[in-house]
């Protein structure tokens, strides 16, 4: 799959879950957000980009932290929840823009903050994107990101990045820390801050909030490898069966596993 056929595949991901996707992220990832505007020591007189904004998840908690911000996406229907989430939150030091990640439309060193979450895994060339926040934030200015983490484990990172692919079509792989940390090094960030947490999810709403449920076949084929790693964590979900829900007695249990999530700050030296 070449570059533009990734981005189309992103786009109509994004365009089919945009309700359910969006309602999601930006209820459940307000403290993500507050912590990564912590980590990159968000104020009262920063400039800031939300990249890849998608639903707003950072862009409608930074701006109560920033002077401006701005949130640039590649999809218009998620920027339309963006906007409408930010209408409704009266945030009129918020504007979004529809743009390519990998070719932002800022000045060199003009703004104070780039951050980004959840998006490097969707992106063929993450490694441009992370050149593109260095490029335009100011010396000392500050770049962040959140993302899923990859185990440094390269049988343990394929396999997840299977479930991931077979979860969501638009997933192109899960990036390690070591990486993480080395893309930053090699675009003049110094890494200021990092931390790992691992996030509970139910095995069905992760699922659903990527647009599947029981009965579908994408359902099915991602259960199935995830069923597969129960025994010794060969993908590093931590996941095992819930316990059986006595409102449903014949339905599977479902599984509960573990997102991890790793937040990583930077300086442009």
């Amino acid at each position: 799959m070449n570059d533009k056929q990734q981005k189309d595949l992103v786009r109509q991901q994004f365009t089919r879950t945009a309700g359910v996707f969006g309602d999601f992220a930006v209820a459940s990832r307000v403290a993500e957000a507050e912590l990564l505007a912590r980590l990159v020591n968000a104020s009262v007189n920063d400039r800031g980009l939300d990249i890849a904004c998608g639903p707003g998840t950072l862009a409608l908690r930074f701006a109560r932290h920033v002077r401006w911000m701005c949130g640039l996406d590649l999809t218009p229907a998620i920027l339309e929840r963006a906007r409408g989430k930010a209408a409704e939150a009266n945030l009129d030091n918020l504007a979004f823009a529809l743009g390519d990640a990998q070719f932002l439309p800022f000045g060199n060193g003009s703004l104070d903050l780039a951050v980004t979450s959840y998006s490097l895994h969707h992106i063929s060339d993450p490694a441009s994107v992370i050149r593109e926040m260095a490029r335009v934030v100011k010396r000392g200015g500050r770049v962040g990101v959140v993302d899923i983490r990859a185990p440094e484990n390269p049988k343990a990172r394929e396999i997840n990045n299977r479930i991931e692919r077979l979860r969501d079509p638009s997933h192109m792989r899960t990036i390690p820390r070591s990486e993480f940390e080395a893309m930053f090094a090699s675009h003049g960030l110094r890494v200021t801050a990092a931390q790992i947490e691992e996030h509970p999810r139910s095995f069905d709403h992760w699922l659903l909030v990527a647009g599947w449920k029981r009965g579908d076949p994408e359902y099915i084929a991602a259960r199935q490898l995830m069923e597969s790693t129960i025994p010794d964590d060969a993908a590093d979900f931590h996941p095992h069966l819930a316990p059986p829900d006595p409102d449903k007695r014949e339905a599977a249990p479902d599984i509960n596993m573990m997102n991890t999530v790793l937040y990583i700050a930077g300086e442009k030296t």
